[in-house]
């Protein structure tokens, strides 16, 4: 099974209503995303038709958000959006988690427009983009100085931004050679898969001081995986993303507002989990992650064996001094877990 999808980003009649449509690119760029769209499909990468509805030609009543009638294909799912990326509050998101897909390529029309807007979004969260140029469609623009930017100039500049940063940027031919060799390496992974754990090894675990915001008392806790190098001041960095998360009032009849933080060095990037007690006996949590040393909401990551080891000590914790007739919360933030390898 793939891990890739191709996006056909708005592909549809609409923009032939528009007075800046041209042909001029027209037939190459025909061409160009019919062999994508073909090559794809032999190699079973799932097809993703993306449509946008706004007003007058892009409104749905219209009539014309429909494919452009050279487009024969059938697409595994339509995706209708509101904005310039395909990602943002479409749904499209969690279709691609729910199927395990990590790559996305990109095609379609604007070039600098829908098609850079979504590869940088996608990228953003998280997924390894390519970008067929030769397979988008733009116009030439006219800036406020007077002078007019070719179609060309206008994909050299998208290519510019994109490679290296957000995207590999290709032709289809490069494209499919990349599908090729993913799909091999897949197959061969399949092929030797077998589930074989490392044997557990418990990790440090330290209790570090409490974090207040705004009336919240958060635990913290550092888990620690031998030899991680991430800053020091890493974690900290995440912290405003914590308390942007937090409801505004820590305590109310349902809440005692407390809870922990895991701050975890973990193999292969740092995660922070966070956890706080809500209605009475219930947790509330987020995970967070980082890339290339920048945090980001987890997506498919989630917390391990050594988290579950001080949620286990935490959900004891809370149950024994503040799911009591007298609740005390002083107690509960004494209560620490520590694990020393020594």
């Amino acid at each position: 099974m793939s891990d890739s999808a191709l996006l056909i980003i708005d592909v549809q009649r609409s923009f032939e209503q528009k007075d800046f449509w041209q042909e001029d690119d027209f037939p190459a760029f025909k061409h160009a995303i019919s062999r994508l769209i073909d090559g794809c499909q032999t190699r079973g990468v799932p097809l993703v038709d993306i449509f946008h509805a706004e007003e007058g030609p892009f409104a749905l009543e219209s009539g014309f958000v429909t494919p452009m009638s050279f487009l024969s294909h059938k697409p595994q799912v339509s995706i209708y959006k509101h904005v310039h990326n395909a990602l943002t509050e479409s749904g499209l998101d969690l279709w691609l988690h729910e199927r395990n897909i990590k790559h996305l390529i990109i095609s379609g029309m604007r070039t600098e427009q829908c098609c850079e807007t979504t590869t940088r979004v996608a990228y953003d969260l998280g997924f390894e983009v390519t970008f067929v140029t030769e397979a988008t469609l733009t116009f030439p623009m006219t800036h406020s100085s007077g002078q007019t930017f070719s179609t060309d100039e206008i994909k050299r500049r998208t290519e510019l931004v994109l490679a290296d940063r957000f995207a590999t940027v290709t032709d289809v031919d490069g494209a499919l050679a990349e599908l090729d060799s993913r799909l091999s390496q897949t197959e061969s992974t399949i092929t030797k898969a077998k589930w074989q754990p490392k044997p557990y090894l418990p990790r440090r675990i330290d209790p570090l001081a409490t974090w207040n915001h705004q009336g919240w008392q958060l635990k913290r806790y550092g888990i620690e995986f031998a030899g991680t190098s991430s800053p020091t001041d890493i974690f900290e960095r995440a912290y405003s993303r914590v308390a942007s998360w937090l409801p505004p009032r820590a305590t109310t009849a349902d809440r005692p507002g407390v809870g922990w933080m895991l701050e975890h060095r973990g193999k292969t990037m740092d995660y922070l989990v966070v956890g706080w007690w809500d209605n009475e006996n219930e947790l509330r949590m987020k995970i967070w992650v980082t890339k290339n040393g920048q945090w980001r909401e987890a997506l498919t990551e989630s917390f391990c064996v050594w988290d579950m080891q001080v949620m286990a000590f935490e959900r004891n914790a809370f149950v024994e001094t503040l799911l009591q007739k007298e609740p005390d919360i002083a107690a509960y933030m004494n209560q620490h877990l520590t694990i020393s390898l020594e």
